[in-house]
């Protein structure tokens, strides 16, 4: 009996750590055709309908007030801030570097965690982390110097980190903001939220009026509801309350690689020297920071 238990979360952390990385290929084939935003809001609103009417008729009770609205911050701030800006940027910026970017979410962590007021001294093996992902950052973009002329794809950098910090933001505060609600049934209540959210900015930006998405964009809004919503994001609420945090971090380690494998494949993204030698500095920075904070 309490082998079953235990199984579950790395179960869901197997989840999370896998299809998340798929997400940003599907991310990229979406918004070819599909406009950004108002592809995270049919994806994270679709998923949410599906995710609260499955507990609704379980006869699950609605959270408190106060709950729904810890809900709604947390959806606005990830799916709405996090996810929405994402599908902006990856308009412009490659879905292996989007991934490989987006691994540094456990170090944003920690400095969040610092700056919200743990005052622990970092370990030295942790600044020396931090260094090394800084140099795998420069490795990444070293033969990438002549990208950054067309502007578009320099804010689409900007909006990948802004995206990453927001998450990792989000991700600090569901941690310290956590209810006894199901983890599944409260990503429901993140999503509708956040999903609003997205309809309305993707109205303000005049995004109804260029809705004409391509069969493989819908095909890839139906991934990414059923997998990256519903499955993988409802499993991350999981494990952030079942798994410590240093292990939940490390799911950034698989989806880069899966993320960055997947776009040389399938899109056929390049993977060089240089990114491989990223993919590496990136890993092992990011396993020091998380591994001695």
């Amino acid at each position: 009996m309490n082998k079953h238990p235990l199984f579950i979360p790395w179960l869901a952390f197997a989840a999370v750590s896998i299809f998340w990385g798929t997400t940003f290929l599907a991310i990229s084939i979406g918004v070819k055709t599909f406009p950004p935003l108002l592809m995270a809001a049919f994806r994270h609103t679709a998923a949410g309908i599906i995710l609260l009417s499955f507990f609704l008729l379980k006869g699950y009770k609605i959270p408190s007030l106060k709950s729904l609205k810890t809900f709604s911050f947390n959806g606005i701030l990830m799916l709405a801030g996090g996810n929405g800006i994402i599908s902006w940027g990856m308009q412009y910026v490659g879905s292996g570097l989007t991934a490989l970017i987006c691994a540094l979410t456990p170090v944003w962590i920690v400095i969040i965690n610092r700056v919200s007021g743990n005052q622990e001294k970092l370990h030295p093996l942790a600044v020396l982390g931090f260094v090394i992902c800084l140099v795998g950052q420069f490795f990444l973009f070293k033969d990438k110097v002549e990208l950054f002329k067309d502007e578009m794809f320099v804010w689409g950098v900007i909006a990948v980190v802004v995206s990453n910090f927001l998450w990792a933001l989000g991700t600090v505060y569901s941690k310290n903001h956590q209810s006894q609600v199901n983890p599944l049934f409260a990503s429901g209540w993140q999503m509708i939220p956040g999903g609003l959210f997205l309809f309305v900015a993707s109205f303000l930006r005049g995004e109804f009026h260029s809705f004409t998405p391509a069969p493989e964009a819908i095909n890839a809004l139906i991934y990414l509801i059923l997998f990256g919503s519903i499955l993988a994001y409802g499993s991350y609420m999981y494990v952030i309350k079942k798994l410590p945090a240093t292990i939940v971090s490390t799911y950034a380690y698989i989806n880069t690689v899966v993320a960055i494998f997947l776009g040389w494949f399938w899109l056929h993204e390049g993977l060089d020297f240089y990114t491989m030698i990223s993919v590496f500095l990136t890993i092992v920075g990011v396993y020091l920071v998380s591994k001695n904070s």
